[in-house]
């Protein structure tokens, strides 16, 4: 099959690696909460939770004209009453100091669409970002650094942390709880592929990879460590990004395209998923409060409880959290450990 009919493959996008990172982040809240602990050295708990920001960013340019832009993701995560902003970058180009540029006209325009002011001064926020890198550079930095220099002088500076795909193996994906890196795992080999693609025996080593993979996947998803959403988006979005990656390398994208497309044709998609909570959302199925409420109450409650919270202020928070009436709230509390006075 040559080049041009590999592209006309549905499974082919020119945006792959784009799309599969920003479907996680924009999707899969147990994907991305462990890999923003990672990365800026949070604790978030269970009961963090993710609000997503618009993407669209205007850069303006020196002749004062502006360019929309797209940010592979911002959000906020919630976590113990206190909120942060992020902003992270999934970038497959090979490292470049431009980067860091290009992060800082992001950071600028996030910070101006949440600034906040009176009638003397106005106050901008910079967002938390990050950068991911897929391809290895021996060029890149473990953190990079962007200083601004005030007119009186004064020197500000922020760190911008760097997650290399290359530094991290399968055991440290699953040790560290980054399942959102297991699509771009395959960049691992991209140097290996051209020699890859003329040796069976290389090709089969590559699959026994992706067969731990996917059986420590299984297991995750089975002991409730990952959710059935983020386990289908995983396979689906691997299956893409290796089609993509391994469009020159014939043998090692059959070999490959077989083992993921057969796993593939045993998942839902994500149809189902949304299907199946808008349905439980207008019958209003107690299964489906469950599913969407509880495992985050349970949580909350928990931490409250661990910071010794009183249980009048816990009663409180969850019914502004989560929109419970006071019985509800109370009979939440009783179940996960609250000691209510009689």
């Amino acid at each position: 099959m040559d080049e041009v009919k590999k592209k006309d493959n549905p499974l082919y996008s020119e945006s792959a690696y784009d799309d599969a990172f920003r479907t996680m982040e924009g999707r899969c809240d147990d994907l991305l909460i462990p890999l923003v602990s990672h990365m800026f050295r949070e604790k978030y708990g269970k009961s963090a939770v993710v609000k997503r920001l618009r993407n669209e960013q205007f850069v303006e340019h020196e002749d004062g004209s502006e360019e929309k832009r797209i940010t592979d993701s911002s959000f906020e995560i919630t976590y113990k009453d206190i909120t942060k902003r992020y902003h992270l970058e999934c970038e497959s180009k090979v490292y470049s100091k431009s980067m860091l540029v290009r992060i800082f006209e992001y950071d600028t325009q996030i910070a101006k669409n949440a600034y906040e002011m009176n009638v003397h001064k106005v106050r901008f926020r910079f967002p938390n970002s990050g950068l991911l890198l897929l391809r290895f550079s021996k060029e890149a930095p473990e953190t990079g650094i962007i200083e601004l220099v005030m007119p009186n002088g004064k020197e500000v500076s922020y760190d911008i942390p760097m997650l290399k795909m290359s530094d991290y193996s399968i055991d440290k994906i699953f040790e560290e709880k980054l399942f959102m890196l297991i699509p771009f795992y395959i960049f691992n080999f991209e140097k290996k592929l051209p020699e890859m693609n003329q040796d069976m025996d290389q090709i089969d080593e590559l699959l026994k990879n992706y067969e731990e993979i996917f059986n420590r996947l299984d297991n995750e998803l089975a002991t409730g460590s990952l959710s059935s959403a983020s386990y289908d988006a995983i396979i689906r979005l691997t299956h893409s990004v290796a089609y993509k990656l391994t469009t020159k390398q014939e043998n090692v994208q059959k070999k490959v395209g077989d083992v993921m497309g057969g796993k593939v044709l045993d998942l839902p998609g994500f149809r189902i998923y949304d299907e199946g909570k808008e349905e439980g959302i207008k019958e209003g199925k107690e299964e489906g409060i469950k599913e969407g409420k509880e495992e985050g109450i349970k949580a909350f409650i928990e931490d409250k409880i661990e910071d010794n919270v009183p249980a009048d202020q816990i009663i409180s928070k969850l019914i502004k959290r989560f929109e419970l009436t006071e019985d509800k709230a109370r009979e939440y509390a009783v179940k996960y450990g609250v000691k209510l006075e009689k």
